[in-house]
């Protein structure tokens, strides 16, 4: 009971309780004792509130102090480790260094790295095969101009032609067989031509 902390400015009397003494005012009057509760504590030892951010820094703060104290024991046992070591586990020599990936691996490597995915293939060649349709398209009108021109010269007379112009006649059936092809082509079928030898105009078979 002796050793239990008082408050400031506090005794004990006889009796057992805690009193803050009688005291002068500046005025000379007298102020009476102060009789403290049991469990009474102080205003200036009231724990201060604090709010939950505050509480959570100081908690951060805390856990940082111990792992820096943490540490640095851990790096002082380390170097004691070391020390303790005998001088033929403390060799200057170098370490081997692993050995390096034959270059046939890393070559298979940077292939892989080149290789397109398959996504950028496929958009390349569609891409491509729309730009061999477009192309098509236009043989086919120029072609076609050109059949027209030679049934207007076949309409004519024949007597006044000249030698271009029967040259272009000529061509007809050449002509006739590109476009078939390229018909066939833009629709997506195989065209095939026979070799026989019955007479000089190719056959074509379109399936489709």
């Amino acid at each position: 009971m002796s050793n239990e902390r008082l408050p400031l400015g506090a005794v004990r009397t006889d009796d057992g309780q805690v009193v803050v003494p009688s005291s002068r005012r500046a005025d000379g009057s007298t102020r009476k004792p102060i009789r403290i509760r049991q469990g009474y504590v102080p205003q200036d030892e009231v724990p201060k509130y604090k709010t939950v951010a505050q509480r959570r820094r100081e908690q951060e703060a805390k856990h940082a102090a111990e792992e820096r104290t943490g540490g640095e024991s851990a790096r002082s046992a380390a170097d004691t480790a070391v020390d303790d070591l005998p001088l033929a586990a403390l060799s200057l020599k170098p370490k081997k260094e692993s050995p390096q990936p034959s270059d046939r691996g890393a070559r298979s490597s940077g292939q892989e790295r080149r290789e397109p995915p398959a996504r950028e293939i496929a958009t390349e060649a569609a891409a491509e095969s729309a730009g061999d349709h477009q192309q098509l398209k236009k043989q086919l009108t120029k072609i076609n101009k050109q059949l027209k021109e030679i049934a207007k010269l076949q309409d004519a007379d024949t007597t006044s032609l000249t030698t271009q112009q029967e040259q272009k006649i000529a061509r007809k059936q050449q002509l006739q067989q590109q476009r078939n092809e390229i018909i066939a082509e833009l629709n997506g079928a195989t065209v095939t031509k026979s070799n026989s030898a019955t007479g000089p105009r190719p056959k074509v078979a379109i399936s489709l």
